[in-house]
């Protein structure tokens, strides 16, 4: 079938979903359905209708996969919900999940590539919609080349009102007895192995970083939070005595110090791999202190157009992180599946 003809089938089908008022949370259309697409007549009909709309610029990120899933209903001959109810697929008539990528790192979220459904991804530069592409729930298997999803531990703070405050009277007595806090930096690279003898008391890391709320500073824009952490994550690295910047996506992120930096807009604070309080050896510690002997500074923004301002801190140890935070579902972890789709997509 060629796409010209393609297209013509997908308008027909959203005609008939339109004139009958099909519902999004019926039941997925079967084959032999006259309410069914295939992926090509989707990406067809997709291209067609949001190939150049804007629709996704400078929004937040849960902001963006909402009005990209609306989007995507209304093209489709769908009215779409005032909100998307959390089920599998999120758009169960067509059978359809939908992903707005402004990078080939698709992210799928606690549970495998499902081989029955077809994954709608919007591809974006800045902000603007410059490709669709409509995968095949057993062809997009391909990209997973671990087969794997990679456990990532989430928590938000039990009172969000409480402002800044150090949880943590002390370090913990691994950090005590091997690396002897002090009021005093040894002036090194951010990424070098903490020791004695410079090495800041938590008390301390509070103290220095504490100047920082109530600064404004620049903002790379509002789906850039890696750029905006690593604003951040610099000066806290120079306020707390390290030599030039290096960021090497280790844990923590000022390994010398043993500080990990988090810059949150909002509650949730994603806590990647390692869980606060484990005595799990940590790895970029050549294994001789836990991940609970770590220091999170966790500074709390608010984004105002071109810029944001720090409003609270909290610097806790791992130890007693859930003291002052609450873990998302217990003891579980929400987990991610990670492809990596082609690049080319990405350079239309």
């Amino acid at each position: 079938m060629s796409v010209g003809e393609a297209l013509a089938h997908a308008l027909e089908v959203r005609n008939r979903i339109a004139d009958r008022g099909v519902d999004l949370y019926n039941e997925p259309a079967t084959a032999d359905s006259e309410l069914f697409y295939t992926p090509e007549e989707l990406q067809a009909i997709l291209r067609a209708e949001l190939i150049g709309r804007v629709d996704l610029a400078d929004l937040a990120v849960k902001t963006r996969a909402n009005v990209a899933k609306s989007i995507v209903c209304s093209a489709l001959g769908y009215t779409p919900p005032r909100s998307f109810k959390h089920v599998n697929p999120r758009l169960p008539h067509p059978a359809a999940d939908v992903y707005a990528q402004q990078a080939n790192n698709l992210q799928i979220w606690n549970e495998a590539v499902d081989a029955e459904r077809r994954y709608i991804i919007l591809i974006l530069r800045d902000g603007e919609i410059i490709d669709v592409r409509v995968v095949a729930g057993a062809d997009l298997a391909q990209y997973d080349t671990t087969g794997k999803l990679t456990s990532k531990f989430q928590a938000a703070r039990v009172d969000d009102s409480a402002g800044s405050v150090l949880v943590s009277a002390s370090d913990t007595d691994h950090v005590i007895d091997r690396l002897r806090p002090s009021t005093h930096a040894a002036p090194v690279s951010p990424v070098v192995q903490p020791e004695a003898g410079g090495f800041l008391a938590v008390a301390e890391v509070y103290r220095l970083l504490m100047p920082m709320v109530g600064k404004t500073y620049v903002d790379p824009g509002i789906v850039q939070e890696r750029n905006r952490g690593t604003v951040v994550h610099r000066e806290a690295s120079e306020r707390l005595g390290a030599v030039g910047f290096a960021d090497n996506g280790q844990f923590p992120d000022i390994l010398s110090q043993l500080v990990e930096v988090k810059l949150q807009l909002a509650r949730t604070v994603d806590l990647g791999l390692e869980l606060p309080g484990s005595d799990t050896p940590l790895a970029s510690a050549s294994g001789v202190l836990d991940v609970r002997d770590v220091r999170y500074a966790i500074f709390y923004a608010a984004r105002n157009g071109t810029s944001f301002t720090i409003e609270s801190l909290v610097v806790t140890t791992g130890a007693d992180f859930f003291k002052e935070y609450r873990q998302f579902g217990g003891l579980t972890s929400n987990k991610k599946l990670q492809l990596r789709l082609p690049r080319a997509w990405f350079e239309v």
